[in-house]
């Protein structure tokens, strides 16, 4: 199944889900899908990467340098979810402000899965 499609999917079966992207080690896109054109997934998804980062930088230096696998974002317009997934890439999801992120991360769990899968 297409990274895209496996996006869409994951967007489609979480209330309030505005988008998601998929990103390599460099914040560089693989793929995304958006329910609207206003937003720039890939500036998100590359500013978020910046955080992903030195939260793994923290733990490592913390000697759990495979402590984070998700990290949630509120902000006064929106929530965004940060997960990893393997070989340095990252999965973030972008959800309305009022909506509660544990249904993003049971989901994007899954996601990750199919994505992995997908990847080899």
């Amino acid at each position: 199944m297409p990274f895209k499609t496996i996006l869409q999917n994951l967007v489609e079966k979480i209330p309030g889900a505005t988008g998601a992207i998929l990103l390599d080690w460099e914040g560089e896109a693989v793929a995304n899908f958006a329910k609207s054109p206003d937003i720039d997934l890939p500036a998100i998804g590359a500013h978020k990467g910046i955080i992903l980062n030195l939260a793994r930088d923290a733990m490592l230096n913390l000697k759990q340098a495979n402590g984070v696998k998700t990290i949630a974002i509120s902000t006064e317009l929106a929530k965004v979810a940060l997960s990893t997934v393997k070989e340095g890439y990252y999965l973030v999801v972008t959800v309305e402000k009022n909506k509660p992120l544990g249904m993003v991360f049971f989901e994007s769990k899954k996601a990750i899965k199919d994505i992995e899968r997908e990847m080899g």
